[in-house]
Order: C-alpha cells, then structure tokens, then sequence
C-alpha cells in the first residue's frame, strides 16, 4: 500500500511537473503549434531520462508499440527489408497503376535524430508517404548511430548503401536521370555529405548522376554555433532542438565517448582565434551570406579573438572535413540541384542559408523554401501543424514536377 501510494504521489507530482512546464515555458510568439511544441519538446529531448524511471521490459514494450504502429500507419504502401551493402535499409514500391511498367523516379532517405537517435521504424509514415505520392522507389537508410559508433561510420554507411542502390538501380525499375537523396536535420547532412562524395569523389564517377539533392533544415557545420539563428533560437528549451541539444549531438558523432568537448563548444571555444579568422571560414561561413532580415536586433558577431588553440589542434581534421560538415567545403561547383527547406524558429536554419547561398553561388539550381513560423520537426507530421501541412504540400509540388 505505501509503495502503491508513493508511485500515484510521484505520478501526480510529474503530471503537475508537465503542466506547469506547459503553461510558464517560454516560446516564440508566431511559432505555429505552440502548445503541442511545448508538451512535446521536453518529451523528445528528454525521453530518454524518462526511461530510467520505468521498468526495462516496459520502455521494450513501449518501444516496439510505437514502431508496430508507425509500420502501420501506410497501409496501402508495400515495403521489405533489406541489406545493401551491410546497411540496413527499407524499400517502398507502391504498387503501380495496372499495365504500367514505366520507370520510376527513386529517393534515397536519411533520417533524422541528431547522429545518436532515430530509426527508420520512426520515419515510416514519412518515407511511405513519399513512395505513394511520388509514385517513387524510396530507400529509407538505417545507418550506425553514435556515440556507439562515432564519425564517419554514419557518413560511411550512408554512401554505401546509395551506390549499391547505384549500381542495380534496374533492379528496382528506376530511372537513372530521376534518383534523389534526402535527409532531415542530422540526415540532411548526410544527404549533402552523400551528395558530395558522388560529386567529387573520382571513385563514384562511373555512377548515374542524383537528379536533386533534398536537405530538409539540415545541420551542416560545427564550427559556429553563436550564428544569428543559434542566438535566436538557441536558449529556448520548447523548439525541439536548442543549443546544448544540437552541440551535444554534434560532440557524440564528433567523439563518441571519448572526451567530451560539449562545454568548450557552447561558446565556440572549440576552435582558435586564428581559425575564426581563416580564410576557409570566412569564406565558407561567412555571416555576410546571412540575409539582414534574418538577424534580430540583438544580434552580436562572435568574437574571433580567443580560442583553445591545443583543443582544436585535436579536432580540426575532422570538424573542417565536408564528410563531416558539408558546409566547410570550399568548391561546391558541379553538385547536384537542391531543395532546402528552413524553419524561422530553428538554431540549424542559418546552416541551410548559408548551404543555399553558396551553392547559388557555385552555379547550382537552388529551390529554398523558408517557413517564417516554422519549427524543427515541422516536416512530414512528425508534429502535427499547419505550417507543417504546408511544407510537405510544397516539397510534394515541387518534386512531381523535378522526378
């Protein structure tokens, strides 16, 4: 009886927790669905404390529940799993319509999670919706997660599984003029990263080229993370992703765990003094490429007179490698076609401009489509919205036209 009434005491206490936090919590004013943001955010950046509360069996349970009803949610999209070239990956092929036998258009898909989370159970619904709208082949790509498995592994699996695809693309009935990649926040660098390497990468020449590349608020760079969207955005503990998330995430695929470097790189102390002041990094960072309108008021340039000059000794080969963080590639002539969608209310949204604008800069078709009361997450109805609704109907336009 005394343990029975402690749980419903604590129960009560974390329900009276959650609604408090729901009411007090700061968020943007304009930001669409700022209540649903406000319940969810804590729940998707914190689940994981969650868990250690509950019994083992019971978060099992729950898990596979969750996953069981995401792989029913598309009902009528046929889909099998596979292994192309060790990395797991779904496909999903709507059936065609009856006598058709036209190729069909095909996207490779990453998913989201920050490096460390994310599974292609959870983007089912996403993915499917894509394969029956589009009327295309989708691949949807489990690759490794950190910190188990820290950089490159994700970027490694990522390209293995597109050029096998590649490769027996006739396998599937798809036309090779119509295949794109396609990612959101953590997988929308790898798309870009992908993207790159068949790009640029001599081995890769030999391959269909991709049509387009797809980066949904992509997260492109570590370097800076005092950008005016990460100053904006980046305090507020209800937009899904603030600052410390988004530096944690980037430190776990940086490190794995092996030293954590999350401190330093709050305050960008991470990289030197004469770093910041590099000509790659005002070049391929530039706050210039940043439209004004995009910076509050309140903004302040980081300074670029300090640094811990033996921390970044230690990290630079990795944390200036475009496999990396697209965005520190210097020539980006000769890459695919982009869409780029950013969310005003995002701290990635300033890397996906950055992306954008360099890339028409190097000559490369960009399509961008910002969302003025945008969020992380808005994308596919991973958080149901309004602005989310109009996101998915804009990509959907757009692709039936490109694929």
């Amino acid at each position: 009886m005394v343990l029975v009434r402690g749980i419903l005491v604590a129960f009560v206490v974390a329900v009276v927790a959650v609604a408090t936090y729901v009411v007090f919590a700061p968020i943007p004013e304009d930001v669409d669905s700022p209540w649903m943001l406000k319940l969810i955010s804590p729940l998707m950046t914190n689940g994981h404390y969650v868990g250690m509360f509950l019994p083992c069996g019971l978060v099992d349970w729950l898990d596979e529940r969750f996953r069981a009803n995401a792989r029913a949610s598309e009902p009528g999209v046929p889909y099998r799993d596979a292994v192309f070239d060790r990395v797991q990956v779904r496909i999903f092929a709507a059936e065609p319509a009856e006598g058709k036998t036209d190729k069909r258009p095909a996207i490779v898909f990453y998913h989201g999670g920050g490096f460390v989370s994310g599974h292609i159970d959870v983007y089912h619904p996403l993915t499917a919706m894509l394969a029956r709208e589009l009327n295309a082949v989708v691949v949807s790509v489990n690759y490794l997660l950190a910190p188990k498995y820290p950089f490159p592994a994700a970027i490694d699996d990522s390209t293995a599984a597109i050029v096998w695809f590649l490769k027996h693309l006739g396998d599937f009935n798809v036309d090779p003029a119509r295949v794109a990649i396609m990612g959101d926040s953590a997988g929308g660098n790898l798309a870009a990263a992908a993207a790159q390497r068949l790009t640029f990468d001599p081995e890769y020449r030999d391959l269909p080229r991709l049509k387009l590349q797809v980066l949904i608020y992509p997260c492109l760079q570590a370097f800076d993370f005092h950008t005016p969207s990460y100053q904006q955005n980046g305090d507020y503990n209800t937009l899904i992703v603030n600052r410390r998330f988004a530096v944690t995430a980037w430190n776990k695929y940086l490190r794995g765990n092996k030293g954590d470097v999350t401190e330093a790189m709050l305050i960008n102390n991470h990289t030197s003094a004469a770093a910041k002041s590099s000509p790659l990094v005002q070049k391929c960072l530039s706050r210039d490429l940043i439209p004004d309108e995009f910076k509050r008021p309140d903004y302040r340039a980081p300074s670029n007179d300090f640094g811990d000059d033996a921390l970044y000794e230690e990290i630079k080969d990795v944390l200036l490698d475009p496999d990396y963080a697209p965005l520190m590639r210097e020539d980006l002539r000769g890459l695919p076609e982009a869409y780029i969608l950013t969310a005003e209310y995002d701290v990635l949204r300033d890397d996906g401009i950055m992306y954008a604008k360099r890339l028409e800069k190097a000559g490369v078709p960009v399509t961008w489509k910002h969302y003025k009361t945008g969020f992380h997450a808005l994308f596919g109805n991973l958080i149901p919205s309004e602005v989310g609704k109009q996101g998915d109907k804009d990509f959907l336009q757009f692709a039936l036209k490109k694929l």
